[in-house]
Formats: C-alpha cells, sequence, structure tokens
C-alpha cells in the first residue's frame, strides 16, 4: 500500500468559516510507505480577534499569531503537497471545510481528492473504546501527546494513529477485510481502494487465523477455554481471619491504609459467614468495592459458595471487572473466576445480525454500526452490547439485533455462554434489573446462588419500581408500525414478502390484510394518543416546566371522553389480535425454512402485541397498590404522550422474594441514611423484620479542612420571586463566584426548566466568554460526555441535573467548587410521591419525615458528595437555598453530612472569606 497520506490539523478561532472564523495555526505530517517523511507546521495570523474560550482551549494567544503569515502565504505549499495525496484528518470534515473556505479566499483550487477521517476509522476498528476524542486514542495506543489542541502536536499524533489503524486492519481476518471492503463505499471515508488492495494482499498468502471461528460468512473470536471451578480452588490454606490478622495493608502501588475499609471487610465478612442481612453506609474514599470484594472471594474460598455482587450503573460494573477484580487477583493468594451476566436483550443475536447484515440500507448510521459489528465480533467473547460505543443512531437500531426470549441459535449464542461462564465462577457481577428478574422468574437466570453484595442499594427500590412498572409512549408505538411498514413499501413486512415471492410461495392475500391491519392501526393509535393527551392537559393537577404529569385511577375515570378512549382502545387491540392472527398465518409457511432466514417482521408483530397490551393494562387494569399517569409536553406534538405506572410499595416483596429467600444480603452505598439513622432505607426494602447488621462508617477524610459550606443569605426564597427573577439572581450569584475563584465549578439544579433559563442568563452576561458555559439538555452528549469536556477547560462552569448528582468524579484540579441551587425535594407533582404519600398517610404515617425529607437528604449529600474525592482535594459547596438554615427540617440536612463549618452571609463576604481559604 504505497499510497501518500497528508495529515492535516487546523486551530481556528471557532466553528464556522462562513461567519468569519479563521485558521489560527496549520500542523502536517506527510506519510509515504508507512513512513513519515515531513513535518511542517506554522502559526497564522487570523486577521482577526482570537476569542477567550479559544485561546484557554489552544493556549494559543494574540501575540503568537500577530507577526505570523497569512494564510495566502502558506497556502501554496499546502496545495503542493497535496497533490495526488489521501487528505487525513481527525474529523475530516471540520478540517476540510475550513481548508478549501480559505483557498477559496486565497484564490487558489479547491482540494478535490481521496479523504479519510480517523475518527470514522477509530469508531469501526476499536468499537469498545469509551471516547474517539484524540489524546484518549493516543492514551489507548500509548501515543506521547504533548500539546493537545495544538495543531503540530495533534498533526503528529493522528498521524501514528493513522498508521496503528492500519496495523489493526490488516490483522483482521480475510472475511472481515470483505465485508468492510463491500460496506465501505457508504462510509464518509474513502477507503475502497485500500481495503480492496489489502484484501488482494491477504489472499496471496497465508495468514494464520486459528484464533477465529466462522459462521455464515463472518468470524468470530474463538472463547477462551475457561477452567472449571473444581480446578480452581487453591490447596493454600490461609483464611480470612488469617488475613486480618496480618498488616492491614494491601500489596498495591499508593496503597492508603483506611481503617474503615477494613471494618467494613469484616462486617460484609461476618454476615456471609454467619448467613445475616446488613446494611452499610461507607463515606466517600473508604474504598467500598475492595471491602466488599475482598471477603467475599474469601467466603467463596473458604465455604465453596458463589457470591452474586449486584450494582446500579454500567459505569461501577466496567470499574469492578477492569480495575478492582485484578486488584483482588494481586490481593489474595488463591485463583478465582468471575463472570459478568445480564438480562438476554443485552447480548447480540448472530443470525438477527448476519440478516441485518445483508439489508441493503444505506442509512450511514447503520452502515457503520455494521462495520464496528463486524470488528467487534472478532474481538469479542461476550457478544454484551455495553462493551459497544454506538452512535445515538445506532443504537436505535440494537433492539433488531438482541436477542429476544424464543431466540433458536444454540452453537454461537452468548447469553448460554455467559450462563455457561457464571456456572463455573465463584463470583458473578450482575445489575439490579436482572437480580430482580432471576428474583421472580419461574425458573432461576443465575446459577444457584444464597449470598449477595447489592452495590448502590439506594437505586435497588427505583429500579424494582421501573422493573415493575410499565410504561407506552406514541413514539414506540410509532417507530415499531413504521419499523414494519407494507409489503410495498420499505419495512420488514416487504422484506418478508419479497423473501416469499423468491421462495415462490403465494400468500398475496395475507399480505393484503396486513397491509390494510397496520393502515389502520396508525391511524388509530394516531388518534388515541391525541385523545389521551388532551384528557390529561384538561384535567392535569399541577403543570411544572411545561410538562404536564395526570394521575389516573382508570375506575375512577368517567365522562364521554374517557368512554371514546377506552372504546378506541378496543378497536385497536381488535386489529392487533387480526394483525397477529394473520402473521401467524404467514409464519407456517415461513417456518420449514426459519433454520435458514431470519426475519424481523415476526419480531415487530410480537413487540407491538406486547406494548398493545400493555397499553390495555395501563388504561383499565384496577389495583390500588399501583400508581399510573399520564405525561405530556403542554407545547409538544398532538400525539406525544406517555403512560406510565409503579408499584406504591414495594416492601412486601422485598421481604417476601429477597431477604426470605436468600442466606445473606448486604446492602451498601455511600448515601443510605438520614441523621445516621437506616429507618427510610429500612422501610422501603421491607427488612425490619430481619434485624440486619446495620453501620455507617465515616469517610476517612478530613471534612473539617478540606471543604466549607456557605449558604448566601442575598439570595431570594424562590416562592418569594418569579422563576426567571429567580435565575436571573442565580447566574448573577455565579458569575460572581466563577470570577472571584477563578476556576471551574459544578452547578446542580433539581429542575431542568430552572437550569435552562439560568444557562440562558449567564450566558447573556458572560458576553466575553471568560467562561465556557456547559449545561446538560443544551449541548448534546451523554453526562459522561459533557464531564469530559468540562476537564479540558480551565475556566468552565458545568450545569447538571439528575445523574450529575452522583457518579461523576472529578479531582480537585478539576473542580473546587459545586453549587446546589435548591434542596432536592421531588416536584410536588409526582405522582409517585403523591401516591406513596397517600399510602404513608392511610397508614398513620407522617408522609414528609417518613418519604419526602429521607428521599431529599439523601440526593443532597450525593450532591455535595462530589466535591470531594480524594484526601487532597479541597473546595466549597454554595447552597443558595435558605431553607438549610431557616426551615425546622434544615438540621436534618446538616447533621446527614460529614463535620463540615457552616457559614450564612451575605455572598460578597462569603467571596471574601473563600479567597483567604483557597
Amino acid at each position: 500500500m504505497n499510497e501518500r497520506f497528508v495529515v492535516i490539523d487546523l486551530e481556528t478561532t471557532g466553528n464556522t468559516p462562513k461567519k468569519g472564523d479563521r485558521i489560527i495555526q496549520i500542523g502536517m505530517i506527510v506519510i509515504e510507505n508507512g513512513q513519515i517523511i515531513e513535518r511542517f507546521s506554522s502559526f497564522v495570523n487570523p486577521e482577526r480577534d482570537i476569542p477567550p474560550f479559544i485561546q484557554q482551549f489552544t493556549n494559543i494567544d494574540e501575540q503568537m499569531v500577530k507577526h505570523a503569515p497569512v494564510f495566502a502565504e502558506v497556502a501554496p505549499k499546502l496545495v503542493e503537497t497535496l497533490q495526488e495525496a489521501y487528505f487525513v484528518a481527525h474529523n475530516v470534515s471540520f478540517d476540510l471545510m475550513f481548508l478549501q473556505e480559505e483557498l477559496k479566499m486565497a484564490g487558489l483550487p479547491l482540494f478535490s481528492g481521496p479523504t479519510i477521517d480517523t475518527v470514522e476509522l477509530a469508531r469501526i476498528l476499536f468499537p469498545t473504546s469509551s471516547s474517539y476524542k484524540l489524546n484518549e486514542l493516543a492514551q489507548k495506543l500509548q501515543i506521547a501527546h504533548t500539546q493537545p489542541h495544538q495543531a503540530d502536536s495533534d498533526a503528529e499524533v493522528t498521524a501514528k494513529l493513522l498508521l496503528a489503524l492500519f496495523e489493526q486492519l490488516r490483522a483482521l481476518p480475510l472475511v472481515t477485510l470483505q465485508q468492510l471492503q463491500r460496506l465501505s463505499r457508504d462510509l464518509h471515508s474513502d477507503l475502497s481502494s485500500l481495503l480492496e488492495a489489502m484484501v488482494m494482499e491477504k489472499m496471496k498468502s497465508l495468514h494464520d487465523e486459528r484464533s477465529y471461528m466462522f459462521y455464515r460468512g463472518i468470524a468470530l473470536k474463538k472463547p477462551t477455554t475457561s477452567v472449571s471451578k473444581q480446578q480452581t480452588w487453591a490447596n493454600d490454606t490461609m483464611s480470612f481471619s488469617g488475613f486480618l490478622e496480618g498488616s492491614h495493608t494491601l500489596p498495591l502501588a499508593d496503597y492508603e491504609q483506611r481503617d474503615g475499609q477494613w471494618e467494613m471487610m469484616k462486617i460484609v465478612h461476618e454476615a456471609l459467614e454467619t448467613s445475616q442481612h446488613a446494611v452499610i453506609e461507607a463515606g466517600t474514599g473508604i474504598g467500598k468495592s475492595l471491602a466488599y470484594l475482598i471477603p467475599s472471594v474469601f467466603f467463596t474460598y473458604e465455604k465453596q459458595k458463589r457470591v452474586v455482587i449486584s450494582t446500579h450503573t454500567l459505569q461501577l460494573q466496567q470499574q469492578l471487572v477492569e480495575r478492582d477484580i485484578p486488584l483482588v487477583r494481586k490481593i489474595v493468594p488463591f485463583p478465582f473466576q468471575v463472570a459478568v451476566l445480564k438480562g438476554k436483550r443485552n447480548y447480540l443475536s448472530l443470525n438477527k445480525f448476519i440478516s441485518f447484515l445483508h439489508d441493503e440500507n444505506k442509512n450511514y448510521d447503520v452502515v457503520l454500526m455494521k462495520c464496528q459489528l463486524l470488528v467487534w465480533l472478532t474481538q469479542t467473547e461476550t457478544g454484551d452490547m455495553d462493551e459497544l460505543n454506538l452512535s445515538s443512531g445506532g443504537r436505535l437500531f440494537w433492539t433488531s439485533l438482541e436477542m429476544d426470549e424464543e431466540s433458536r441459535e444454540e452453537k454461537y449464542n452468548f447469553f448460554i455462554r455467559a450462563k455457561q461462564k457464571a456456572k463455573e465462577a465463584h463470583l458473578i457481577i450482575t445489575n439490579h434489573a436482572f437480580l430482580l428478574q432471576d428474583v421472580t422468574a419461574s425458573t432461576p437466570l443465575i446459577p444457584e446462588y444464597e449470598h449477595i453484595v447489592i452495590d448502590e442499594a439506594h437505586h435497588l427500590e427505583e429500579v424494582a419500581s421501573n422493573y415493575f412498572g410499565q410504561q407506552v409512549d406514541y413514539v414506540t408505538v410509532r417507530l415499531l408500525l413504521t419499523r414494519m411498514g407494507k409489503s410495498h413499501e420499505d419495512g420488514s413486512l416487504y422484506k418478508l414478502n419479497q423473501w416469499f415471492k423468491q421462495q415462490g410461495i403465494d400468500a398475496d392475500t395475507y399480505f393484503a390484510r396486513c397491509d390494510q391491519i397496520i393502515t389502520d392501526l396508525e391511524f388509530e393509535c394516531d388518534e388515541l394518543f391525541r385523545m389521551i393527551r388532551r384528557y390529561a392537559l384538561v384535567r392535569k393537577t399541577n403543570e411544572i416546566t411545561g410538562r404536564c404529569r395526570y394521575r389516573f385511577q382508570p375506575e375512577k375515570e368517567h365522562g364521554r371522553q374517557w368512554e371514546a378512549i377506552q372504546e378506541l382502545l378496543w378497536r385497536v387491540l381488535g386489529h392487533t389480535s387480526q394483525l397477529v392472527e394473520y402473521t401467524n398465518q404467514l409464519y407456517t409457511f415461513f417456518q420449514p425454512f426459519n433454520s435458514q432466514s431470519d426475519h424481523h417482521y415476526f419480531t415487530d408483530v410480537s413487540l407491538f402485541e406486547k406494548l398493545i397490551r400493555s397499553l390495555h393494562h395501563l388504561l383499565e387494569a384496577d389495583d390500588p397498590m399501583v400508581v399510573r399517569w399520564i405525561e405530556a409536553e403542554a407545547k409538544g406534538a398532538a400525539n406525544a404522550t406517555t403512560i406510565y405506572s409503579q408499584p406504591i410499595q414495594l416492601g412486601e416483596f422485598f421481604a417476601d422474594q429477597l431477604f426470605a429467600k436468600k442466606k445473606s444480603v448486604v446492602l451498601t452505598s455511600a448515601t443510605l441514611t438520614m441523621n445516621n439513622n437506616f429507618t427510610y432505607i429500612m422501610s422501603r426494602l421491607g427488612l425490619e423484620d430481619f434485624y440486619p447488621i446495620c453501620r455507617a462508617i465515616p469517610s476517612p477524610f478530613s471534612y473539617e479542612h478540606q471543604a466549607k459550606l456557605m449558604v448566601p443569605s442575598d439570595v431570594p426564597a424562590i416562592s418569594a420571586v418569579s422563576i426567571e427573577d429567580y435565575a436571573n439572581v442565580v447566574a448573577d450569584h455565579i458569575l460572581q463566584i466563577a470570577d472571584s475563584t477563578n476556576g471551574k465549578m459544578l452547578v446542580l439544579f433539581t429542575s431542568y426548566e430552572l437550569l435552562k433559563l439560568t444557562a440562558s442568563a449567564l450566558k447573556d452576561k458572560n458576553k466575553d466568554e471568560t467562561f465556557v458555559l456547559l449545561a446538560q439538555g443544551m449541548q448534546g452528549g451523554s453526562a459522561a460526555k459533557l464531564t469530559k469536556t468540562f476537564q479540558q477547560f480551565d475556566k468552565a462552569v458545568l450545569f447538571g441535573t439528575s445523574n450529575f448528582w452522583e457518579g461523576v468524579d472529578l479531582p480537585k484540579e478539576q473542580l473546587s467548587i459545586v453549587i446546589i441551587v435548591r434542596l432536592p425535594f421531588a416536584p410536588p407533582d409526582d405522582p409517585v410521591i403523591e401516591a406513596k404519600s397517600e399510602q404513608i398517610r392511610a397508614s398513620g404515617g407522617n408522609p414528609f419525615y417518613d418519604l419526602s425529607l429521607p428521599q431529599a437528604v439523601i440526593r443532597f449529600k450525593q450532591g455535595f458528595g462530589r466535591l470531594i474525592r480524594t484526601s487532597k482535594d479541597k473546595g466549597v459547596v454554595f447552597v443558595f437555598d435558605r431553607r438549610l438554615t431557616s426551615a425546622s427540617y434544615g438540621k436534618y440536612f446538616l447533621a446527614s453530612l460529614p463535620p463540615v463549618s457552616v457559614y450564612e452571609e451575605p455572598l460578597e463576604s462569603l467571596l471574601q472569606k473563600l479567597k483567604e481559604w483557597l
């Protein structure tokens, strides 16, 4: 492969050349015959100002470009170098767009050759990478990256990345390269001829492909043979008590001895050993993962009994597998097996993927996903989609590729493989949802176990509520109907019809009936959701942030509108039954061939029927222990509506199905108590009658010296002013704190509406863009992506709600200020809180003190916990809600925090204290 590649990176004054943004630095690397043969870089005078946030991002200031050449002076060198070469960049569309605009302004010919985007190529070849940012890929491949966001350094790293990606491509098995070459015509990068050359090269020589197995034209990684359980038990006689008698240090680099960690180890082992349940609140910094993993592993070694570890977030699951388990292997003196087991729908169905692979769908997200999955199958042993980093567009298609309950494949069934591995494991890592599925299944899904550690246990009730609840929304209903399509237009019904024609089977009558029924269903479902939305909007009891939530009880609803909804619902049910009947007829023709072919239409109809049955249950079933509600955007589309249900009380379920049936369940989290009391979590989870071991182990951090809590006395009560005025005051205060600290801060909101208003007000006040503003929901991307972007700037403010209150870890150099705008009480129109409150009141309790307050305190502790993540961190939590110090219940929030100094004064005086302290 002797082509010439010119790798270019540009730094610019902004994102839009057509609005006057210009290049400020160029980096260029030339590659021939797999070697770097030339380097060129230059600052460029943009003949305009460089915005402050660009200076902050690139470390390129006005002085550095003042005497640099203008673009027209360096342009001839670029044009000459690019002759008969591939233009390569990391996000090529950005760099090429700028280059073309500058070339046009300089009166030079535009580039018309082939291009390669290293982001796209990295997505395909590293489908499990958590990020495709240049510095993170460099870290992954151990490429030195001395000055990120400077063009010369970025171009050098991109060139080395390109060479590493070509090596990855060459290492792929022949069939995978052939499939990629077929798909490459619909990618953005011009890879087709390069892949063709690699295929030809591979076909001419022998390659060892024994590490792969082949199934219906695709290459799969051969699973490593696991050691059977009996063989893994060592003869070493070391026991946990012997381990505890040691030096209370662990053989790990930079290990800090923490008494709380050893105390927690003892409690976990005692609970497992004596078949007791335990509830352990482990303060930040204790190292709770090791504190439950080490005694669990010793217990499995000593008793030869399996332990299941359940977590809520994928992030913690990955941390356990990738970071903590390898550490435990260094600590304990015997080998042990670990398996990860999840619900069936987490795993790829190979037959569905092969059918999907041969679909002639030219959609870019689909083509990219096919390429990613082809490469991933040569790397994965699990087939677990959580390993993948798919585009948001690609994720939409996963549901048509996941295993379903009726999956027929045996030989290459990833779920069966995962279950087999779990049978041989001492520790099984799973998630709360799958644990609940196992507990309620008629046939166990997890191999036999009696001992569980539940981490992130404060989420257990919420996960169970969602698991036992139901949710049906118009978008999903419409998506399934669109996916089915008609027999004469694109969709799964059309593909099935084409297949029937190829087989010479005459089933036109059945296809015609299915067409008619799907047309009727499209109209009637649209109308049904319109009626439900209108019904809710008229009756809404409260409306917050433009979103209507109406709690309904089917047996108490009445009137002509409700009767019309019921009548239309029964019509939809009738049509769905007819669709199932005709689909079953088609399946009788199809069945003799089903081992050779897999058609999505049958799955689509099955999913649609389940969805409509759920809708029927939501709108007509009668159960006083279930809360039902309708949600709609007041200004949204006329049919954009979701209907939900959740159980009100799950304590009895947990008591009967979990705690009574398992010998030992250890619940742990950093936030389980209110005021050092476990009453709330015990009552919600039905633990009172089991008398578990209860222990709150404080954080080892010195909060008296590392943190302060400040309450500005000049912020108005939100009830005293309009939400717009309140947002304006909050924005003023945030800007003053930002100016004073010159650093970075996380601002936590309980309401997205208030977040939006405050971010907008702050944007107006931050006209010189001194601070980079990042706001959840206003910038694209997940919480993790926003956090990574936040880390790239020296002066940044990050606004977040919901998932930013926990799980965001930013050390001191990244975060020294956390602002909690309001105490995190659930909104007053929350139907679940309302229903639970009624139930508590009916049984003689106090809904505020038994439910709302404990929930808010635990959430508040999570927000406070964002600040101090290591023993070296130092910072301040500002609380803009004066109820913390003025309301009678404020003392419960303060008493639930570690010892910390509290100041309540006007902001100016607090900022003076802050300057002196920081």
